[in-house]
Formats: C-alpha cells, sequence, structure tokens
C-alpha cells in the first residue's frame, strides 16, 4: 500500500463537546501528523505532537496508546489502506471510551 495515504481518527473533545478530527501520514520515521490546532511530524507513536493535542483539548487517552499507534506504523505498507484506518477507527473508540469512562 502507498504510505502517502492519510489515515484519520475521530475523538471526543470534552473541550469542544464533539468529536475532533487527526490526520496521520506515514513517513519515512514516523507520522506527519495534523489537526486543527497543530501540524508537523512525529514519531512512530504519535509524540509529542498527538499527545500535547490531546492534553490541549483535555482528552484523556488510556496506558501504551502510543505502542499500539507504532504498530500501526508497522503494519502500513503490508495493509490495504481500509484495514488500516480501521486499526485507527478501533483507537478513536478506545480514546473516546477511556476519555467517557474517566469523567
Amino acid at each position: 500500500m502507498s504510505s502517502a495515504s492519510r489515515f484519520k481518527m475521530q475523538i471526543y473533545s470534552p473541550l469542544l463537546g464533539y468529536k475532533e478530527l487527526y490526520h496521520f501520514q506515514k513517513t519515512k520515521d514516523g507520522w506527519k501528523f495534523e489537526n486543527y490546532r497543530c501540524k508537523g511530524e512525529v514519531d512512530k507513536g504519535g509524540n509529542p505532537l498527538f499527545y500535547k493535542a490531546l492534553i490541549t483539548e483535555s482528552t484523556s487517552y488510556p496506558d501504551h496508546l502510543e505502542i499500539y499507534i507504532s504498530s500501526a506504523w508497522e503494519n502500513v505498507d503490508s495493509l490495504n489502506k481500509e484495514q488500516v484506518q480501521n486499526i485507527f477507527d478501533e483507537l478513536s473508540e478506545w480514546i473516546s471510551a477511556s476519555e467517557n469512562n474517566l469523567h
């Protein structure tokens, strides 16, 4: 699969009161990350910008999330776009569920 594909996450933001959109595109060393607040290069696990964006939105997230995002990075070239997007969809649901369980 082309690593130029963009993947999205939609995560509930308690600060905004609705789901916020986050984009990831695989690069050689990590991801190109973007949301409405910031964009830039992050490592395979999404550090640092993705987590800074979540914190800015007052969004809690599960422990070890970066391991799962790194795993998605590792699998981008061996899965089709829909399969990788499904991983991001599941991660989005996990983060949103964690947020809802904490508040």
